[in-house]
């Protein structure tokens, strides 16, 4: 088990580490900016391969309705009074699961969906 443990905290690392390329692609010239982003993209498709082969994946939550069941914290969850109709803004650090299992629990940043945001 430790070797799985230690699988997904390098799998949770990586996935950050690619998430700060992608960023930083969208600041250099248009020359350099396609080179950044297909080899950004080619990293992310060997990690979701290399932890296919063992039963393993890395999950972004971005955009999705926050729910309670979700192996994630939220980072901000004391902002809110409820949990309805809340959106997760922004992954923070991925969630790794082997065989539907969580190893590794995500961060996240929450906000309003934009219905109950413009009831308020």
């Amino acid at each position: 088990m430790d070797d799985v443990k230690t699988i997904a905290a390098l799998a949770a690392e990586f996935w950050k580490v690619l998430r700060t390329l992608e960023r930083a692609a969208e600041n250099v010239p248009d020359a350099a900016k396609a080179r950044l982003q297909a080899q950004a993209r080619y990293a992310a498709g060997r990690l979701d391969a290399i932890l296919a082969e063992r039963g393993m994946s890395v999950l972004g939550f971005d955009g999705r309705t926050f729910e309670v069941n979700l192996p994630v914290s939220a980072v901000n969850a004391d902002d809110f009074s409820d949990e309805e109709g809340l959106v997760i803004e922004r992954t923070l650090e991925p969630a790794v699961v082997s065989d539907m299992v969580p190893v590794v629990t995500g961060k996240v940043f929450l906000a309003r969906s934009e219905a109950n945001a413009s009831r308020d």
